[in-house]
């Protein structure tokens, strides 16, 4: 290849750029090189630019080829040296003659700077208290009756006593050196006090107040412990009524936030131990950013406080606070002389840092971060000019993707100007996962080049896409993260998928793309925007590894988890990482109608967010609810109408664009009801186009029978009843939907049973295991699978079935040695392969079944279920039902012969909810109509059909409607969010009585290791850890008792059979360095519900004890 190489480096950077080329290639100019080069010398050149970049560094790399080719390859360092072809400025000008960045600007920047450090400066005050000066120096680790930042809060409001207005209170701060004169005994009024009138204070106080007394929890109303008490807050709290200033005037010392009322002896904490504000330096910084803000009109002409003010003002002070107080000072004299007040002590519980430093030091630091703030979307590293994202398909089913890309890039300006929302509905198999990339890289500035998020409900699939956008895009683990929880769930996975070792391991077929590949020299190099920002301004944040790349990797894919701190954090800094990314990339939301219905008012806390921060937001899934995208736009609207409002721009309309295989559309909307006008069209037409296909999936019920539930000796009668019903179901399914082995020509099919809850799974499974009156000449193979297994024997588990169920090539499903071995095991003609599953089964997995059985919660999840049937094989249509749905749901059935009607039976999972959400009837086939069972498809969810009477589908609507009542009177608690009347910004509240991914009993972690007998030893994972390579001693086998299941019958064997032992060793090989005690730490995991007796077999994992 020929290179071209061009520098435009400035100052030692030009010395150390010329160094590293000069080895590389010969010079034919003072910055010019030209050469000869293999691929791999320039991946080597390139790699040892990039290590050595630094601000003034600036490099582009041209491949000059054919008939006068030339293109640009990358740049390392300062992109705004060259446009966008690489091309460097014949003249310069710092005139700004376009003005976007003044045009764009962030209006109230250095109010947010002077505020913040204003209450910088205050916000310890409160650590000057006799009480809390002998805590630290004795090293008492006791709790505060009252935490410093309340009396903090208390010492602002007596410094400021008698202003009335913004002018008086920045006034008297400015002048606070001659007010102490004047009154030198100003707090000697402080006193004991839960509650305070903060309504009448000037807004600018308020403000401060807030920030001084918010620094490390947030605000609630009142101690929230129980699931009844959430509820009842819910439905008698006045949420809608919660104005700013009712918030205000009933400010009060909280329990559980800054009060404790176990420590009834108070008095020295309302004791100064000497008056920290006698500081000279610390006065005339005070004064400095008081006379600062009466000087700075867009401040003292502010009318209220937004929610965008609160929270990057509250960010940067907490920013500051972090790092400032992670510096280790280690005063000598502030450890001698006890009469020096301190701030915080190191790890020895010696004096660190003094009071007034420490506020100097946080104040400078908030003012440094401030200014940050507005630079850093443009300043962290971005991927410019990737041509995977721009590369052209000709693929048919993926040409869609073309259109979508090119309607999304002709908006870019507009939606830059005035935000993005949008919405992917394609059909699984069209790519929509390349595809909503593409979308965001057609939107992103081009200057700056593409950061964008996607956040996904489950780890599996966090992790599948990952690597598959990693492929296909030809990018490294530096430019695309991909976070989840448990670093053993992502160990087990990347074990479980290396790659293999093949003639072609480096090809990725169009076909999965949804693309054409592009040539391999231009996939080498990623063309990523350096970061401008000095790991120093981050500090302490960018410490944690997963935070460090949640900011800085320009893609990341990660469990919803790690961004929703943002919105959800009650206290501690775990909300600055989250909200960085926010503010610095795009976000795409994967199945966010994934999600239990309990949970979306946290996910639309976290699209308000999104859209508060400047940020575009693409939802992706092709069961989205109308309301559900109605609600989640009323809340990106919200916020977004606040970021204009901040950045100059004007509120025209939200850039609305609408996606999927048959269509793209794209609209600027300025209401919730114009966009679901919109919406509704969009639907129309998509299922016009999904009536024209052919059925897939067909359904029929099972017919109900006398199922002796109701009483409780009776159970396992009816269990058993039922196995019967099921397996003769699967052999009736397995005569129509069959292979046959091309070795054998024995038939095989593999159908999935999926059920609500993990007890009945067992129940069930223990009745199939015992029924005798069976087809003849038939083996049925079955395996259970389920979320309460120990991690490392159901990460096994999912690989054989990943592998397995993979059938995109339909005779592929005999080679694999787990089904080989079945066949040959028994000589029976007929082989059915049962997988009995519980919810797990429904999304996260890319299996293909023959068939399936289900019991009915919601229309949501057997849509999700049957989308397992056929999945690879688009060419099968179904002549005959291949997807039985039970009469009723398990629940239902054991509330008698009325089925439980007048109670929720649908429920945990499902949408049924006492007292408004009843159905008034149980019996699915009132409940799903004959169209919907004809053709299983996703039209139920994504258009509500009301002439269809109270059906499931119909009771998921009415929810979702409930949820998000868009234009009703009054707001609930999730609309509320976003009222801008409302002090929902100012207390967590919500976020008490609506949490994400409520735990409703506590659970316990253990882990399970052997003895040296081959004996299960469960013991408690934080004591395991204290010896992690050794046995533990200390067990909690009384909880475990070992169900030593009997597999007398010859019809019917366990399959895809796994034990601990065999797990371990199979592992054990990938860490020659860790025993096998070490290795059942890490990987023999699970999380239990407490005070629970469990049983445990290595097949069937864990369910709860009924004896």
């Amino acid at each position: 290849m020929n290179i071209l190489l061009v520098s435009q480096c400035k100052k030692n950077a030009l010395t150390q750029t010329r160094r590293i080329i000069d080895q590389f290639a010969e010079r034919c100019g003072e910055r010019t090189w030209q050469t000869p080069m293999t691929a791999d010398g320039l991946q080597t050149l390139y790699k040892l630019l990039r290590k050595t970049a630094r601000k003034n560094t600036a490099v582009a790399c041209y491949w000059t080829h054919g008939k006068n080719l030339t293109d640009l390859l990358w740049i390392v360092g300062d992109k705004s040296q060259f446009n966008q072809q690489g091309r460097v400025p014949t003249n310069r000008t710092k005139r700004n003659i376009l003005r976007n960045d003044s045009e764009n600007s962030w209006q109230y920047a250095t109010s947010i700077q002077l505020i913040a450090t204003i209450a910088a400066l205050l916000h310890d005050l409160g650590k000057a208290t006799v009480g809390f000066q002998d805590k630290l120096r004795k090293s008492r680790l006791a709790g505060d009756p009252f935490r410093h930042e309340w009396i903090s809060l208390q010492l602002f409001l007596l410094m400021i006593r008698d202003c009335n207005t913004n002018q008086e209170v920045l006034t008297r701060l400015a002048n606070f050196a001659d007010h102490q004169q004047i009154t030198p005994d100003w707090y000697k009024e402080l006193a004991k006090t839960e509650k305070n009138d903060l309504s009448q204070l000037p807004l600018l106080a308020q403000w401060i107040g807030w920030l001084i007394v918010s620094h490390h929890r947030m605000p609630f109303l009142m101690p929230v412990r129980y699931k009844d008490c959430q509820n009842k807050q819910k439905d008698d709290f006045d949420i809608s009524g919660l104005t700013i200033k009712s918030f205000f005037k009933t400010f009060k010392a909280v329990e559980q936030w800054v009060r404790n009322f176990n420590i009834e002896d108070s008095a020295d904490f309302w004791q100064l131990k000497s008056d920290i504000t006698l500081s000279q330096s610390w006065l005339k910084k005070l004064s400095r950013y008081a006379s600062k803000a009466i000087n700075h009109p867009p401040l003292m002409q502010l009318t209220n406080i937004d929610s965008l003010l609160l929270h990057l003002s509250r960010l940067s002070l907490m920013v500051a606070d972090h790092n400032y107080s992670s510096i280790s000072i280690n005063d000598e004299e502030a450890q001698k002389v006890e009469d020096i007040l301190i701030a915080n002590t190191n790890k020895s519980q010696q004096a660190n840092q003094r009071l007034d430093d420490h506020l100097l030091g946080v104040a400078n630091f908030t003012a440094r971060f401030a200014r940050l703030l507005p630079k850093m979307n443009a300043e962290l590293p971005a991927i410019n000019q990737h041509k995977p994202f721009t590369q052209r398909t000709t693929i048919k089913r993926f040409q869609w993707q073309n259109h979508a890309f090119d309607l999304a890039k002709s908006y870019q300006q507009l939606s830059e100007d005035n935000g993005f929302f949008g919405v992917n509905m394609a059909s699984t198999g069209c790519g929509k996962t390349l595809a909503n990339g593409r979308i965001m890289y057609a939107l992103s500035n081009p200057q700056r080049g593409v950061r964008f998020t996607i956040a996904l409900g489950l780890r599996v699939l966090t992790l599948q896409t990952g690597k598959a956008l990693r492929e296909r895009l030809h990018l490294t683990d530096e430019h695309l993260a991909i976070l989840v929880g448990g670093r053993a769930t992502k160990t087990l996975f990347e074990l479980e998928n290396q790659p293999q070792i093949t003639k072609n391991e480096n090809e990725i077929n169009p076909e999965t793309l949804g693309c054409e590949s592009t040539e391999s020299l231009v996939d080498e190099y990623i063309d990523v925007a350096e970061s401008g920002i000095a790991d120093c301004e981050l500090g302490t944040i960018i410490e944690n590894s997963k935070a460090r790349q949640l900011i800085y990797a320009p893609i990341v894919t990660c469990t919803v988890d790690h961004l929703m701190q943002a919105s959800e954090c009650l206290r501690g800094g775990k909300y600055i990482a989250p909200t960085l990314r926010l503010l610095t990339a795009d976000l795409i939301l994967d199945e966010p109608d994934d999600f239990d219905q309990r949970d979306l008012p946290a996910l639309a806390r976290l699209v308000y967010l999104a859209g508060l921060y400047g940020s575009k937001v693409l939802l992706s899934s092709a069961t989205l609810t109308p309301d559900l995208i109605a609600g989640l736009f009323d809340a990106y609207q919200a916020g977004r109408k606040i970021w204009n409002q901040n950045t100059g721009r004007s509120n025209q309309g939200i850039i609305c664009g609408w996606f999927d295989e048959y269509q793209q559309s794209v609209e600027q909307i300025a209401d919730t009801v114009n966009f679901k006008h919109h919406h509704t069209q969009f639907i129309e037409t998509r299922i016009a186009k999904l009536q024209q296909g052919v059925i897939r999936r067909r359904g029929q019920i099972l017919e109900l029978l006398n199922y002796p539930f109701n009483k409780k000796e009776n159970l396992d009668a009816g269990y058993a009843l039922l196995a019967q019903q099921l397996l003769d179901q699967a052999y009736h399914f397995h005569l129509q939907h069959h292979q046959h082995d091309p070795q054998t020509n024995k038939k095989i099919s593999v159908g999935l049973m999926r059920f609500a809850h993990i007890d009945d799974v067992m129940l069930l499974t223990k009745q199939i295991y015992q029924q005798t009156e069976l087809p003849a000449n038939v083996q049925f193979h079955l395996v259970v699978y389920h979320a309460r297994q120990l991690l490392l024997l159901r990460s096994q588990l999912e690989e054989k079935l990943d592998r397995i169920l993979n059938r995109s090539d339909a005779n592929k499903l005999f080679d694999q040695p787990e089904i080989r071995a079945a066949i040959k095991n028994s000589d029976k003609q007929h082989h059915i392969f049962i997988v009995i599953g519980t919810p797990v089964t429904e999304v996260g997995r890319d299996h293909d079944y023959d068939w399936a059985i289900v019991e009915p919660s919601s229309m949501r999840s057997i849509i999700q279920l049957v989308g397992r049937v056929w999945r690879h094989r688009p060419e099968k249509i179904a002549e005959s039902a291949n997807v039985a749905i039970l009469g009723s749901n398990l629940e239902a059935m054991k509330n008698g012969n009325n089925l439980g009607v007048n109670s929720a039976c649908f429920t945990k999972p499902g949408f049924e909810q006492k007292p408004l959400f009843l159905l008034k009837t149980h019996k699915t086939e009132q409940l799903i109509t004959s169209e919907q069972l004809a053709n299983i498809n996703a039209i139920p969810r994504i258009m509500t059909d009301s002439q269809a009477g109270l059906t499931l589908a119909e009771l998921e609507h009415k929810v979702m409607a409930n949820l998000f009542p868009i234009n009703a009177r009054k707001s609930n608690y999730v609309t509320s969010y976003w009222q801008t009347d409302l002090a929902h910004h100012h207390c967590v509240h919500l976020q008490l009585i609506s949490p994400f991914r409520l735990q409703e009993q506590p659970q316990d972690e253990y882990i399970c290791q052997l003895d040296d007998n081959g004996e299960y030893r469960f013991s408690y994972a934080e004591i395991a850890w204290q010896k992690p390579n050794e046995q533990c001693e200390d067990t909690q086998n009384y909880n475990f008792k070992y169900d030593n299941w009997q597999f007398t019958n010859p019809l019917i064997q366990p399959w895809l059979i796994n034990t601990v032992e065999q797990a371990i060793t199979q592992i054990a090989e990938y860490f020659p360095d860790k025993n096998h005690y070490r290795l059942a730490n890490e990987f023999c995991t699970i999380n239990l519900n407490s005070e629970t007796r469990w049983c445990f077999h290595p097949y069937f994992g864990f369910y709860k004890d009924r004896g």
